[in-house]
């Protein structure tokens, strides 16, 4: 069975806004592998099968077993790409209406001799006389099935990209949306134009897009000291329920929304250049608050302790004190054009 995917759109211009997550469907064209358990179900991984090419026009399948911690590099020029976990120690790729691809093989176990290193490259010619001819594929559909254990390395230009269900990602696109879910060690992701979603992942994160919004939630460090870390120079970055202690924010022109906990020895640093800042917390919160706003406002729902302020008229005005008698954690807030609401939840 295949997971589905649950994209999510989120655009916090206003406020806080939480977001719906469409499920992303599988291809049905070409004739089905053998069933696949279900990611947490539990059963016997089955003998991964031999390697074979079927051919319909354009539209190109193989499989190569490998170890189930593989490392896996990609690179896609254009088009959809789909990535799923399964319980095989087996990586299955698919490709409707683009290139020819095959496996190099880059490193093997020294103990079982199977890969544990794995690249894809394009290839052209007739059948029987494949040569390669870049690194890089393409196609109208890309669908990959890898061990839940495999690190990807994907590269690309434009391609809408969906991950699932693998053990850690580090992917660069020039342009096109990116979706991550379930990814349990970890995510390095950057896009030039399109969003970015993350869902449901654990480990240091590092998201950056250029002119499109970065939504992340259920989230969380899997080692102590696991740092969150997201950049937009176009776009809102919106926080929901995230469980680092470490989270650095920065929006070139766009808000920045965060609903969940302050954390005890939390550091939160929070920063727009151009636009607002708001947080829903709940009424309980207790942190130690830097503010700096320009041409805005700073307004707390929450007892708010001043310590320090600096609000003379001039282009930049600062505020220090105490939400809730204070506490182990740092808020640092700051806009240059833009307000700051801190907002109960």
């Amino acid at each position: 069975m295949k997971i589905s995917i649950k994209q999510s759109i989120l655009v916090a211009i206003a406020a806080a806004v939480f977001f719906a997550l469409p499920a992303a469907a599988q291809r049905t064209e070409p004739p089905e592998p053998p069933a696949k358990p279900s990611v947490r179900s539990g059963l016997p991984t089955p003998a991964p099968k031999a390697e074979a090419w079927s051919r319909d026009g354009s539209t190109s399948e193989k499989a190569i077993a490998v170890e189930s911690n593989v490392n896996i590099s990609l690179c896609v020029t254009s088009g959809n790409l789909k990535i799923n976990g399964w319980n095989r120690n087996e990586l299955r790729v698919y490709v409707r209406d683009g290139s020819k691809f095959g496996f190099k093989v880059q490193q093997t176990s020294p103990k079982t001799g199977t890969p544990v290193w794995v690249s894809l490259n394009g290839l052209v010619g007739k059948a029987g006389n494949l040569i390669p001819q870049s690194e890089c594929i393409w196609g109208e559909e890309i669908e990959i099935d890898a061990p839940v254990g495999a690190v990807l390395n994907i590269k690309g230009q434009e391609t809408s990209t969906m991950i699932d269900s693998v053990r850690k990602v580090n992917v660069r696109m020039i342009g096109g949306d990116l979706s991550l879910r379930n990814i349990p060690n970890g995510i390095m992701a950057s896009t030039g134009q399109g969003d970015i979603t993350v869902e449901e992942s654990t480990g240091p994160m590092s998201l950056e897009s250029m002119t499109g919004n970065i939504v992340a939630f259920e989230a969380g460090p899997s080692e102590v000291g696991d740092i969150f870390k997201a950049k937009t120079q176009g776009g809102t970055v919106s926080m929901q329920n995230l469980q680092y202690r470490q989270i650095e924010v920065n929006s070139i022109s766009g808000s920045v929304v965060y609903t969940g906990e302050i954390l005890n020895s939390g550091t939160y640093s929070l920063t727009t250049s151009n636009g607002s800042i708001r947080l829903l917390v709940p009424s309980t919160s207790k942190c130690f608050l830097i503010a700096s706003y320009g041409f805005g406002s700073f307004n707390s729902d929450l007892p708010f302790k001043v310590m320090t302020e600096n609000l003379e008229s001039g282009p930049v005005k600062s505020i220090k004190g105490t939400i809730n008698g204070g506490g182990d954690a740092t808020l640092k807030l700051t806009t240059n054009n833009g307000s700051i609401s801190i907002k109960k939840q």
